[in-house]
């Protein structure tokens, strides 16, 4: 590609100007060489702290995480950018009867929104140069390491509770990558660590996922259990998801990073009621496509949120919930949301009693 150095003249101003009206909240330039960091990503594998994750294990995610090029060829410049989301502070409501979903996961998927952000973005820096480039956007879409790519385009750090921190912007926000084949001058790398000795995250874990060398124990975090995990939730585990139903934003909201972005204005998309909560077991499978296809919400499946809600309610339910878990135990086939419906109706029963 031949581009003359007056049209690379303010570039990156401009492309970054447009990724910020488009809404993105944060954007910084990399290039496309090998992670130095990819040999965490391999510890954390062999200590097996990816759970029931395996394809995370496969030759081609393996590849591509230390090899970014073999995603796109002639990658010269990676556009890193953040799209923020409102964090779930219903939480500290401990007297809260809502079945809390985590922010980033409510309204629509941001695996349907960004990448025509990124399409967007894209066709900027085609009409800027007056030619074609090639570019291949992802969002959490292929096998890369995000958030070193982002921590060396500048954006932040990597927080000990293995999220990326900046330090205007806090950590609630999503991470997306444009790769194009033009040569950008890179960005800083950030090289702080504002941590310090701040550890309120990992204190405030309920089921202690936060590993001292900041990555996550996915067999405990609440977030895979509910989300990315398809099986049964571990016993050991229900009870401290406490009013979560999908995800969670616990480590977050304590992040004293995040104090200014806090909003006591969520979505309803973020709280279930319990009417929410009960009537998702009777839902059928043409009505949870049609409801939540354009949803997060989606990629646990209908299984996975009658699960989520069977364990919200052994957590949270009443006695006069029992009737609508004991009606979804005599249609239910399935062995994970029989034990779990059944572990539901005794932890019912169980508060009752110590009443």
């Amino acid at each position: 590609m031949l581009i003359g150095q007056n049209d690379l003249t303010n570039l990156e101003g401009r492309i970054k100007a447009e990724a910020f009206r488009l809404g993105f909240n944060l954007c910084g330039f990399t290039t496309p060489e090998s992670p130095a960091g990819f040999i965490n990503y391999e510890n954390w594998l062999s200590m097996k702290q990816h759970a029931g994750m395996i394809y995370l294990e496969s030759p081609r995610h393996r590849l591509m995480r230390q090899h970014p090029n073999q995603l796109m060829s002639d990658v010269k410049t990676i556009i890193s950018l953040g799209w923020p989301y409102v964090l779930n502070v219903k939480d500290n409501d401990q007297s809260s009867a809502k079945a809390l979903i985590a922010g980033y996961a409510a309204d629509i998927d941001y695996h349907l929104l960004l990448p025509e952000k990124l399409d967007q973005l894209t066709n900027f820096i085609q009409c800027e140069l007056n030619q074609n480039i090639r570019a291949q956007g992802f969002t959490d879409s292929a096998p890369i390491l995000e958030r070193e790519i982002a921590s060396r385009a500048g954006l932040g750090w990597i927080g000990k509770n293995s999220c990326l921190i900046n330090p205007l912007a806090g950590s609630a926000f999503l991470l997306a990558e444009l790769f194009i084949n033009l040569p950008l001058s890179p960005d800083q790398p950030f090289t702080h660590d504002r941590c310090g000795s701040c550890h309120r995250c990992v204190d405030a874990c309920p089921t202690s996922c936060i590993l001292p060398d900041r990555t996550i124990d996915s067999s405990r975090c609440i977030s895979y259990l509910t989300i990315e995990n398809k099986g049964v939730i571990p016993a050991k585990h229900r009870s401290t998801l406490g009013h979560w139903f999908f995800g969670c934003d616990i480590c977050q909201v304590v992040c004293p990073w995040n104090k200014n972005n806090l909003s006591s204005i969520i979505s309803p998309a973020n709280n279930w009621t319990i009417i929410d909560t009960l009537n998702i077991l009777s839902v059928t499978a043409s009505e949870f496509s049609t409801k939540f296809e354009q949803t997060a919400l989606s990629r646990s499946k209908l299984k996975g949120l009658q699960r989520n809600a069977l364990t919200w309610l052994g957590n949270n339910g009443k006695p006069e919930h029992i009737e609508a878990i004991n009606k979804f135990l005599l249609q239910s086939a399935d062995a994970v949301l029989l034990e779990t419906a059944n572990w539901s109706v005794k932890q019912i029963n169980k508060k009752k009693n110590q009443e």
